[in-house]
């Protein structure tokens, strides 16, 4: 909706101030909803090693019913067939970029530099887009406000066979909740529910408006996290929808598995969760002077988080970007990530626990009526979840 579109009306009746006013309204939100029905979308799929997906990635953009698309893949290296394939691709809408493997994170970053589209999205080269995917993603951008949207994801195996449907935070939640009302999701706050739990679950299930791209800026040096980094930082600062439908099949590996990086993810949760924390702080979180809005707040946030143990290891990240900050550091949130020496000496208090305690904080469960030898991958899904392309 435009801002004529609440002009005031100073001439008629009052049932003429409504019908110039309805017009208005009808006519902004429908002029909002043709320019991104016009709009370019580019998808950015970073591709490693999944010549046995990477097909059927590729053609669930190029197939979208929004043909006005732009696709950027960057092969990251892949030593398998994959780029036999991507080389094949004849489509002017598609562009091949080969590197040397550099990460998830880095690869996206390309992509998105590279783009030209009004809108962008992310796709993982082993998942794939629902035909409609684009088209539904631009009418729920073309309402005021909105600048990322998400989706309900269908959840498959190596096969392609479904396994269920993850319905953002009303489902499939990451660990079991005794009072699940006192939590963020007894509430419909996008924002407030992903600092509980990435429930967005991967980068190809985001879709967002160019300008929330300047702003907020790429995916930042997290090797399993980045994307739920991204959508903190997001979603602090613009507004965010989810979409009610599955609109992607988000694919588990029988194959991935987390041994000696438990430690390392987890550390990402605890910095992910200490930085996000502190940006909501004054803004999401205790905003209101109403006594009883704080209390709401102070015991949703106790019964939303859960790190698995590694409570004291949030508040050392906390207190580290806390000084940085106030010796004016430009690099206080980053420098944990990026200084090795530094980080290592946090990695050294993580308490890595058992592979189902860590998962917890980075997945979310498979449905309690997929059946108990299925439910097993779920304990996978943290590494596809996190590393996005990998």
């Amino acid at each position: 909706m435009t801002r004529d579109a609440w002009r005031p009306i100073r001439t008629g009746n009052r049932r003429s101030h409504c019908r110039l006013a309805l017009k208005r309204c009808w006519t902004g939100c429908a002029s909002k909803r043709k320019q991104t029905d016009m709009s370019l979308v580019s998808v950015v799929i970073p591709s490693y090693n999944h010549s046995r997906y990477i097909r059927g990635a590729v053609e669930s953009v190029l197939e979208q019913t929004h043909e006005d698309v732009e696709l950027i893949v960057i092969d990251d290296g892949s030593k398998d067939d994959s780029l036999v394939y991507l080389r094949s691709v004849t489509d002017p809408r598609m562009q091949l970029v080969e590197q040397a493997n550099a990460g998830a994170h880095n690869a996206i970053n390309r992509g998105l530099a590279m783009a030209k589209g009004d809108f962008l999205a992310v796709l993982n080269s082993d998942d794939i887009f629902h035909r409609r995917r684009l088209e539904v993603a631009l009418e729920a951008l073309g309402q005021p406000g909105i600048d990322l949207v998400a989706s309900w994801i269908e959840v498959i195996d190596t096969d392609g066979k479904a396994l269920g449907v993850k319905e953002g935070w009303h489902n499939m939640l990451p660990w079991p909740i005794a009072n699940p009302k006192r939590t963020f999701a007894a509430s419909d706050s996008f924002a407030k529910n992903l600092l509980m739990t990435n429930f967005v679950s991967t980068t190809s299930n985001v879709v967002f408006s160019r300008r929330l791209y300047d702003e907020v800026g790429g995916m930042r040096n997290l090797r399993f996290a980045h994307d739920w980094d991204f959508l903190l930082r997001a979603a602090r600062q613009f507004g965010c929808e989810l979409i009610a439908q599955p609109l992607m099949q988000y694919r588990i590996h029988s194959s991935n598995t987390i041994s000696s990086n438990r430690a390392w993810m987890l550390f990402e949760i605890c910095w992910v969760l200490a930085v996000g924390m502190m940006h909501f702080e004054g803004n999401l979180l205790y905003a209101s002077d109403d006594r009883d809005a704080l209390i709401a707040d102070a015991r949703a946030l106790a019964e939303s988080i859960n790190v698995q143990g590694n409570d004291r290891i949030v508040w050392m990240i906390r207190q580290f970007v806390d000084a940085r900050r106030k010796l004016r550091d430009p690099e206080a949130e980053t420098r944990l990530l990026d200084d090795k020496e530094l980080r290592d000496v946090f990695l050294d208090y993580i308490d890595a626990g058992d592979a189902p305690a860590v998962l917890a904080g980075a997945a979310p469960a498979l449905p309690v009526a997929v059946p108990s030898g299925v439910r097993g991958l779920a304990y996978r899904v943290a590494r596809r979840l996190a590393q996005g392309a990998a």
